[in-house]
């Protein structure tokens, strides 16, 4: 499982950059099989890369863990509620 650290900076991330949100949503209604796709493209790409892309690539390769997406909509959902 991934580090809750990692996952509430996602949160974070995801509720001050709409396109982040717009990422996770739409990789939540991906199913195990295409999540798993995904993962094993950012895990080859991340084995090679040395830039600043590699960031965006351990994002990917985090949200396509498990149930991860999940927790993170769930985490931002009942912040949302907390708030209203």
């Amino acid at each position: 499982m991934i580090d809750n650290k990692i996952i509430n900076e996602i949160v974070t991330a995801c509720k001050k950059d709409a396109r982040l949100f717009s990422i996770v949503k739409e990789i939540s209604q991906l199913n195990k099989e295409e999540r798993l796709k995904i993962r094993r493209k950012a895990s080859i790409v991340l084995k090679k890369e040395k830039s600043v892309d590699k960031e965006a690539l351990t994002f990917y390769f985090v949200i396509t863990e498990g149930d991860v997406v999940e927790e993170i909509l769930r985490r931002i959902n009942n912040g949302e509620k907390e708030n209203a």
